[in-house]
């Protein structure tokens, strides 16, 4: 079952994971209308998360998981940050003010909570609730993207892996990266530790399940046949995770 907030790939898929990208999606759902300013910034990172969405779909595909992708922009209203935080609608974008996002009320906040962010969420805690009674470890993986460089500054690393509890399984996921050839950096370019991983930390709290977030540079994920080859070296390292997570 998908809807207008969210997509569901592999609905009943009986997987080790359960796999979410909060930014999938660069649309604008009606009835709201985008100027040409706006449609520039939608089509960049600030958009969407470039490619993650294909990563996601076939992290899922190869291992027989579940995933659920967010279908509206994160400039509608950010599915990875808690409706009290300052940036979940944010009405400018380097210093350029996004025209659907000036002078909201309070009842067009709500709206957009109602209609977009909570029924995402609530999609999520609905697949992590129907597949934890079926029984072995369930890894909660979110998976986003990021620049090369921001700011100004170069990001050297080509994945990151952000956590803010369960250190060891991040750590022994990024060696199990490296291994496949990447630099991986841990809660790199953004830290778990901040606040930014609002989703996975949500539901992953409520469930009481592993839970990550994976961050692809990218430049190595810019059309769908190299992201499908990035998110199979990732599948590789994420089977070997869990044979050894289930060794200890």
């Amino acid at each position: 079952m998908s809807g207008d907030a969210f997509e569901i790939h592999g609905e009943g898929r009986e997987g080790p994971m359960v796999i979410t990208c909060e930014h999938a999606s660069a649309r604008v759902p009606a009835p709201l209308s985008t100027s040409d300013s706006d449609r520039a910034w939608l089509e960049t990172h600030w958009g969407y998360d470039i490619g993650a969405a294909t990563v996601a779909r076939r992290l899922a595909d190869r291992s027989g998981s579940v995933a659920v992708l967010a279908r509206y922009s994160r400039l509608v209203c950010d599915p990875n940050r808690d409706t009290d935080d300052p940036t979940w609608i944010r009405t400018h974008v380097e210093g350029q003010p996004l025209s659907f996002n000036q002078d909201l009320d309070a009842e067009e906040r709500d709206r957009r909570a109602r209609r977009h962010h909570a029924p995402y969420h609530a999609a999520v805690d609905r697949l992590l609730a129907q597949r934890l009674p079926r029984g072995g470890d369930v890894l909660l993986f979110s998976v986003h993207s990021f620049t090369p460089v921001f700011a100004g500054a170069v990001r050297p690393m080509e994945l990151g892996v952000l956590f803010d509890r369960h250190a060891a399984v991040a750590e022994r996921f990024a060696g199990l990266l490296d291994e496949q050839g990447f630099h991986t950096a841990l809660n790199e370019p953004y830290s778990g530790m901040d606040g930014v991983i609002f989703a996975a930390q949500h539901h992953g709290a409520a469930h009481d399940v592993v839970y990550l977030e994976l961050e692809v540079r990218q430049d190595l994920i810019s059309d769908a046949a190299a992201a499908i080859a990035v998110a199979d070296r990732v599948g590789a390292a994420l089977e070997r995770l869990r044979l050894r997570t289930k060794s200890r």
